[in-house]
């Protein structure tokens, strides 16, 4: 009887241990399904102040820069050539002598129209001087007259040949080709030397209709060169297609600011950019502070130590910079790293 009192109360404690197991491990459990509190630990973050400054937008494209102009040097006159004054490279100005036809002949010609000159004014003079006294006739008045007329057209017409003679530049520029020698004869039409006008280029860009009808004449673009890493050109629109080409671009010639030091030539590849939008002072932040894993983009502002969620309306975007419409004010602190662990009203621990 005794034996069977004993394992009684034996099965009697194992259960109750059991339970009070149980009962320990189920507390356990529903403590751990419990969520830790962090709205207490502070969130290490980086932030940013929302700012002012100008906004642009701009939109670059391929050319090709040209001289202003290019001329053929052309002979007015058949002869000789006697003397060329350029070499490749020379620069010349308008109107310079580069060379000359050999003219002998020509000035030989005009010394005995000028002695012929002399002698038909004085023999017209004589006949006048009669005919008014009524010694001579009129016919004879005329004829003289008509031989002083014609040898002082003839002065003219030589002095006009000699001065042909003289082979000119019909632009500023630089020599870069040359047609003929000394020394070889030439007619009238017959090319001399090419000449470019490189103190002063053009840029000619093909632009599309988006961007075309932005454009309007004397407005400013930027010329860049790969080149030149370290030098800007400016450039001003002189010229914008009214007609589209067979690929329904526009072309748009810019006049590049001097190029006395000839650091571009003419037929180098550069970049043009164009400012297609500008506006001062609006409100900006870095993109890497706009968190848009909601229905409308928001941030986290910053006040006094802890973070609110403040939705904002954006307008342009322009590299890591977004333009603020709405939802912010110049100075506020906004948070731009860390934003993951943040929620509405998290303590933050800003970080240099």
């Amino acid at each position: 009887m005794k034996k069977y009192i004993i394992s009684g109360v034996v099965i009697v404690l194992l259960i109750v241990a059991t339970t009070i197991q149980l009962i320990g491990n189920k507390r356990t459990l529903d403590e751990a399904k419990v969520p830790v509190d962090r709205t207490k630990i502070p969130v290490a973050v980086n932030v940013a102040a929302v700012e002012k400054s100008t906004l642009s937008m701009t939109v670059t494209y391929p050319a090709i820069v040209q001289p202003i102009e290019d001329a053929r040097v052309f002979t007015q006159a058949s002869g000789m050539v006697e003397h060329l004054y350029i070499d490749l490279g020379s620069r010349v100005t308008k109107d310079q002598i580069i060379g000359q036809l050999d003219a002998d002949v020509l000035k030989i010609n005009l010394k005995d129209s000028q002695l012929a000159f002399g002698k038909s004014l004085d023999d017209y003079n004589r006949v006048k001087d009669l005919y008014e006294h009524n010694a001579a006739s009129k016919v004879d008045m005329l004829n003289a007259k008509y031989n002083h007329d014609k040898i002082e057209n003839q002065i003219r017409l030589l002095e006009k040949q000699i001065q042909n003679a003289s082979i000119k530049a019909p632009i500023s520029g630089v020599v870069h080709a040359k047609m003929v020698k000394e020394g070889e004869f030439v007619n009238p039409g017959t090319p001399i030397a090419l000449i470019s006008n490189v103190f002063t280029l053009k840029a000619t860009v093909f632009v599309d209709q988006e961007l075309v009808y932005q454009l309007k004449e004397d407005d400013q673009a930027i010329v860049s060169s790969p080149v030149f890493p370290e030098k800007v050109f400016r450039g001003k629109i002189t010229f914008i297609s009214p007609v589209a080409d067979a690929h329904h671009n526009y072309q748009v010639d810019l006049l590049l600011e001097t190029n006395d030091d000839q650091r571009l030539r003419g037929g180098s590849d550069v970049q043009v950019t164009f400012q297609t939008y500008s506006t001062d002072e609006v409100l900006q932040i870095p993109k890497s502070a706009l968190v848009t894993d909601a229905e409308q983009p928001y941030v986290f502002l910053v006040q006094e130590e802890r973070v609110l969620m403040r939705t904002v309306e954006t307008g342009l975007v322009k590299g890591d910079q977004v333009e603020i419409m709405k939802g912010l004010s110049e100075d506020d602190l906004i948070v731009t790293t860390g934003q993951i662990n943040l929620r509405e009203g998290s303590i933050v621990n800003i970080i240099d």
